[in-house]
């Protein structure tokens, strides 16, 4: 009667038991596969880095296939010409990209105040989506390049969108946030910089 009685308790035991170590291992499967996902993507980011073909001194982006500007004419790619010996604002920004919803608006009050040019960069955009985009919200860009291959993304060390960069001048990177854009933040860090002209006065701050 005893050891009847008792093996239920054995089996409830050892299925206890068993359950705590199946666990432990399925914990430390995931935590192991987190591991092998996180040391893929930096192998794959630092050798798009080290292999990338350009930098913020030297890229060539083209236009987004069928974007005009407001007088109907093409509006240009983006080139490491655009930027140079200037100061001015390079935004990177996709349609898929709820972020880049939120802060548009900021890019575009900013657009009219002409402090300086703001340059667009779309990430791994169709262009139909691109267009759309700017019909809907406003195109406060002078010129838009495509990088279908995050290769300009990448070279500024940005892993996803929005990010935005004061240049001043090109190719110097000022400023810069990976952030969405507010209102405080275009008043306090990107105004006051894209104000001072093409060059930074001696002694200048640097963000």
């Amino acid at each position: 009667m005893t050891a009847s009685a008792d093996a239920p308790k054995k089996v409830e035991w050892f299925a206890t038991r068993r359950s705590l170590v199946l666990g432990a291992m399925g914990v430390m499967g995931l935590g192991a596969g987190g591991a092998v996902v996180e040391h893929v993507w930096k192998k794959k980011d630092m050798t798009a880095r080290l292999f990338n073909p350009f930098s913020l001194a030297r890229f060539e982006l083209p236009p987004v296939e069928g974007l005009l500007d407001a007088s109907g004419k093409p509006l240009p790619g983006l080139s490491s010409a655009d930027l140079a010996g200037k100061r001015c604002l390079l935004n990177f920004w996709a349609s898929w990209c709820p972020t880049c919803r939120d802060e548009h608006k900021h890019l575009m009050a900013l657009a009219k105040r002409n402090l300086a040019p703001i340059y667009g960069v779309d990430v791994k955009d169709p262009p139909a989506r691109a267009r759309y985009f700017l019909a809907k919200y406003g195109n406060p860009f002078a010129a838009v390049g495509a990088d279908t291959e995050t290769y300009v993304q990448r070279a500024l060390g940005a892993r996803g969108v929005p990010a935005t960069f004061v240049i001043g001048p090109g190719p110097i990177i000022e400023w810069s946030t990976y952030e969405g854009l507010t209102e405080a933040v275009v008043d306090r860090e990107i105004a006051p910089r894209l104000g001072r002209g093409p060059s930074l006065p001696a002694g200048g701050e640097r963000g």
